[in-house]
C-alpha cells in the first residue's frame, strides 16, 4: 500500500510541476526524435507501395502475388525492427537529458547539488546503453523462462498479464537507475534495488507503458513523465524529499 501511495504522490507532484510550465523543455528532444521517426516510416511505406505491382495479368498473377507478399512481409519485419531501434534510441540518446532532468527535479525538492561536465555526460550515456542492453537481455530471459513454464503447466490465460508485468519491471528498473547512479550506486546495486522492490518497478514501468502506447504523442511524453515519477518515488522511498533545508546542505553529491 505504501508503494501505491508513493506513486499517487509522485503522479500528483509530476503533473503539478508540468501544469506550472516547469520542465516542459525536456519534451523537445523526444518530439524531434519522434517526428524524424514518423517521417522515416512514412517514406519507407511510400517506397514499399511504389515497388509493388498491380496484378493485371492473369497468366503471371502467381509471380506478382508472391513478389507483393514478399515486399509486404519484408516491410513488416523492417517496421518491427525499426520500432525496436526507435525505443532503444529514445531510452539511450535521451539519457543525458533525463539525467539532467532528474538532477534538476531532485535538487529542487531536496536541495542536493550535482556536478556535471563532458566526462559525466559520456559516462551517463555509456552506462545507460549498458543498462538498456542488460534490461532487454534479462527481460527476454524471463519471458522465455515463463513461456516454457506456461507451456508445461498451462498458464496461457495469464500470459498477457505476466508479459506486461515482466516488461514493466525492466522498464521501471531502467528509469530508477538514473536516481541510483546519481547517488553513486553501480549497475549491480541498481539490480539489487530493483529486485528488492518488484512492485515499485512494475508500477513505474506501467506508467511508462501506458503513456508510451498512446498513439503518436505517447513516445515523446513517456520518458519525461516516467523519469519524473520515478524520481519522486525514489525520493519518497529514501525519505530524502522530507528532509529540512538544513539537512539538505549536508547531502551535497559530487558526481565525477
Amino acid at each position: 500500500m505504501k508503494t501505491i501511495n508513493h506513486h499517487i504522490k509522485a503522479l500528483k507532484s509530476t503533473f503539478k510541476e508540468l501544469s506550472k510550465g516547469n520542465f516542459l523543455l525536456f519534451f523537445i528532444p523526444g518530439i524531434i526524435l519522434t517526428t524524424g521517426y514518423y517521417w522515416f516510416i512514412y517514406q519507407t511505406s511510400s517506397i514499399g507501395k511504389a515497388i509493388t505491382f498491380t496484378n493485371d495479368y492473369t497468366w503471371f498473377s502467381w509471380a506478382i502475388d508472391i513478389f507483393n507478399f514478399a515486399v509486404r512481409k519484408t516491410l513488416s519485419v523492417f517496421m518491427i525492427i525499426s520500432e525496436q531501434f526507435y525505443i532503444f534510441f529514445i531510452l539511450t540518446l535521451l539519457s543525458p537529458f533525463n539525467t539532467y532532468l532528474g538532477e534538476k527535479l531532485d535538487a529542487k525538492h531536496t536541495g542536493a547539488k550535482f556536478e556535471g561536465g563532458i566526462i559525466r555526460f559520456l559516462h551517463d550515456f555509456i552506462r545507460m546503453v549498458f543498462v538498456v542492453i542488460l534490461a532487454i537481455s534479462l527481460e527476454i530471459i524471463c519471458i522465455v523462462f515463463y513461456w516454457v513454464l506456461s507451456w508445461f503447466i498451462g498458464f496461457e490465460p495469464l500470459d498477457t498479464i505476466i508479459y506486461f508485468c515482466i516488461t514493466a519491471f525492466f522498464f521501471g528498473f531502467s528509469f530508477y537507475d538514473f536516481a541510483l547512479e546519481r547517488y553513486k550506486s553501480n549497475v549491480f546495486d541498481s539490480l539489487e534495488f530493483a529486485f528488492s522492490k518488484p512492485l515499485t518497478m512494475i508500477l513505474t514501468g506501467s506508467v511508462f507503458l501506458i503513456i508510451f502506447n498512446i498513439p503518436y504523442i505517447g513516445v515523446p511524453l513517456a520518458p519525461v513523465i516516467t523519469l519524473m515519477v520515478s524520481t519522486f518515488v525514489y525520493l519518497h522511498l529514501t525519505n530524502k524529499i522530507q528532509q529540512t533545508p538544513t539537512n539538505n546542505k549536508q547531502n551535497t553529491i559530487e558526481n565525477e
